[in-house]
């Protein structure tokens, strides 16, 4: 299927979703008006969902029920360390309940981003979710990895910090998000990245990897806990996101040497994006597997939606929610191209 048709089966989808839904998504837009919803959100959410009041757990969750983490650099010390000089100036932390160097931070007081030991970077701020990203990926000591849509290089730093001796290779089309990405590498002592200022759906023109990230722009519904997060979505802005994803999903699949693992991942909960897009990509390369990931966390993938034929083994993929494992909403997928 291309993804024109793909765009046309999305949308036939929706339209059945919104005669079942739309009353009762306005009633829930109007009753959550605070969370700037769009009611076309809303009518995705109460098919997502098994219950109503589960829909209205998620859309009255704030970010005060999502945990504020750290991800300690163990390039430079270890947790222990950190927590304990953290902790002598007056902060309040516990473990990651799925990282082994990942710090909830309980209460702080300055901020945690304001610290001597985060200037020496001895740890980042990182979301509890996004910190599954790339032990997902399960990085090769050696090889050449890619980070297809780097950013500021939260995770680009996090996959170093796993494969100090591999050779990294980091695109992002924002040039100011390259700037920002030198700076973090630089804090926390990662000297193995080459940034480009590039379209990731250029990707395959650098030849083979035998590992890579894709942390897919997305609408970013899985912040509706934040503030900042909390925006209008139509249907229209998540298919252009699913057109977007499709043409760097295939690009990176494209790039992938044998044997290689893609990690495929959004902050977002919507099946469009994430199940959907993972099962085009399936039928159409049969050398694709798709992998239970590493971590031991999580809800598995959606395997029925809408009335869309989802791939059976889209349950191997894995969902967080802000509501139910105090975390940013992600979905992460992992990507196993064998041998043709």
């Amino acid at each position: 299927m291309n993804i024109a048709a793909a765009l046309r089966e999305l949308k036939e989808a929706f339209h059945r979703l919104e005669e079942k839904y739309g009353d009762l998504a306005q009633s829930l837009v109007e009753k959550y008006h605070s969370v700037r919803l769009h009611r076309d959100q809303v009518v995705r959410y109460l098919e997502l969902f098994d219950t109503v009041s589960e829909v209205e757990r998620l859309l009255s969750t704030g970010e005060d029920k999502v945990m504020k983490t750290i991800r300690v650099n163990t390039l430079l010390a270890d947790p222990e360390e950190v927590s304990e000089r953290l902790e002598a100036k007056g902060f309040r932390l516990r473990r990651h309940p799925y990282i082994d160097y990942g710090l909830v931070v309980l209460e702080e007081p300055i901020p945690i981003g304001a610290t001597h030991e985060y200037m020496l970077g001895l740890y980042t701020v990182q979301g509890p979710a996004s910190m599954m990203v790339v032990p997902a990926l399960d990085p090769p000591g050696k090889g050449r990895i890619a980070d297809m849509c780097a950013g500021a290089g939260v995770k680009t730093t996090q996959i170093a910090q796993h494969s100090p001796q591999a050779h990294i290779v980091a695109l992002d089309i924002n040039r100011r998000k390259l700037l920002a990405l030198k700076n973090n590498a630089s804090r926390l002592a990662v000297f193995n990245i080459v940034a480009l200022n590039m379209d990731a759906r250029r990707l395959p023109q650098l030849g083979r990897f035998d590992a890579i990230l894709l942390d897919a722009p997305c609408s970013g519904e899985g912040l509706l806990a934040f503030q900042r997060g909390r925006w209008p979505r139509s249907f229209n802005d998540i298919a252009s996101r699913v057109e977007l994803q499709l043409q760097l999903l295939k690009a990176g699949i494209e790039a992938l040497a044998d044997n290689g693992v893609l990690v495929y991942a959004t902050c977002s909960i919507s099946v469009e994006e994430n199940e959907y897009v993972v099962t085009r990509i399936l039928e159409e390369y049969s050398s694709l597997d798709l992998e239970e990931p590493p971590i031991k966390a999580g809800l598995p993938g959606k395997q029925s939606y809408a009335g869309l034929k989802l791939d059976r083994r889209v349950s191997r993929c894995r969902r967080f929610y802000p509501h139910i494992h105090g975390t940013e909403g992600f979905t992460i997928c992992r990507l196993v191209k064998r041998k043709s």
